[in-house]
């Protein structure tokens, strides 16, 4: 039945875009200075998880890249690359092909990028708002030619530690708002992934519709529900795919995009969950100290409360509620997700 899988990665880019025809207008005209030998607007996307920025912002610059063959571009995953050493380690290795030492002086690594560059070039910055030190915005901004692209969930996050100064500078540029899918356009990504993906008629149009209601605008778990519920059908030697797996494969893509969050996070997150999993509940001074004794270098609590801990809570991994001892963490246990009972006659 499975006749692609890697259509159903997340790292798949589709050859067409749907249901974000506004958002691809804003980044390519941001973008659009490039044709003409000159910088790109910088660009901001804002937005849910699952709700197409990376593959706009990548689509983007797929379409440049058309134009301008010899385009420098780069692409950073901020969870993995998330210090402002490694973010401009990353992007020197990328758009220019230098090779640089490990923990080289910030300025050491603006000039290497800048020495490389004969244009203009763009740089993906995806889930930035992972980045420890916002300040490389600034580092990159100091660079002539080079524009980026910054993904995160929330501005706030991004930006709320940079001084007055700095933020007036990297924050011009264009900003892109994102809201999470309808039930229509997610049914849509699904067809085309089938199409794409599965054997002809593997898969009825209401069973696309079923997944993409109970997704609730999620994409990447949608499609990741529709990889599932192939293999389920394969497994029982089934040539299409029955209703009744809806649920099931709805369940397992969320736990299956929860272990892939899960083994993202970066080690301040990482010790901030395993915390919670072997003492929580806790409220947020006793999840610090114990965080201090599980990390070997632990940063501080007001790094921890603007971003690492709302970074998690967006994604579904902890959460949180206040009571007469202050705010209150606890993992979201993974059988929580509720799912919309089938009606009568699907």
């Amino acid at each position: 039945m499975l006749r692609d899988g890697t259509v159903f990665d997340d790292e798949h880019l589709p050859n067409e875009i749907v249901g974000r025809n506004r958002h691809m207008n804003e980044v390519t005209d941001a973008l659009a200075p490039v044709e003409d030998g000159f910088r790109a607007e910088n660009c901001f996307l804002f937005g849910p998880s699952g709700a197409g920025k990376t593959t706009v912002a990548r689509a983007a610059v797929r379409e440049l890249r058309r134009e301008v063959l010899d385009l420098p571009t780069a692409y950073v995953n901020c969870w993995a690359d998330y210090t402002r050493n490694g973010v401009l380690e990353r992007i020197a290795k990328e758009l220019v092909g230098a090779a640089v030492r490990q923990n080289a002086p910030i300025r050491e690594l603006t000039e290497t990028i800048q020495a490389g560059l004969t244009g203009p070039a763009v740089v993906i910055l995806d889930e930035v708002d992972q980045i420890s030190d916002s300040k490389v915005l600034y580092d990159l901004h100091t660079i002539h030619g080079v524009a980026w692209i910054c993904i995160a969930n929330r501005e706030i996050d991004l930006l709320a530690d940079l001084d007055d100064r700095i933020r007036s500078r990297v924050s011009v540029g264009y900003s892109v708002n994102f809201d999470r899918y309808d039930e229509t356009t997610v049914t849509e990504i699904l067809h085309r992934r089938a199409r794409e993906g599965l054997d002809p008629s593997a898969v009825e149009r209401s069973v696309l519709k079923r997944i993409a209601q109970l997704a609730e605008g999620d994409a990447r778990t949608a499609i990741t529900a529709l990889r599932v519920a192939a293999r389920k059908a394969t497994s029982e030697g089934l040539s299409t795919i029955p209703v009744r797996f809806v649920e099931s494969s709805l369940v397992d893509a969320k736990d299956e995009v929860r272990r892939k969050t899960i083994s993202k996070l970066n080690p301040h997150q990482r010790s901030l969950f395993r915390v919670l999993e072997r003492d929580g509940p806790l409220i947020q001074k006793h999840l610090y100290e114990k965080y201090r004794e599980e990390h070997a270098d632990p940063i501080s609590l007001r790094a921890l409360r603007k971003s690492h801990l709302p970074k998690m809570e967006h994604y579904n991994l902890i959460t949180s509620s206040r009571d007469n001892r202050g705010r209150k963490y606890r993992v979201v246990p993974v059988d929580s997700a509720e799912l919309t009972p089938l009606e009568d006659g699907e």
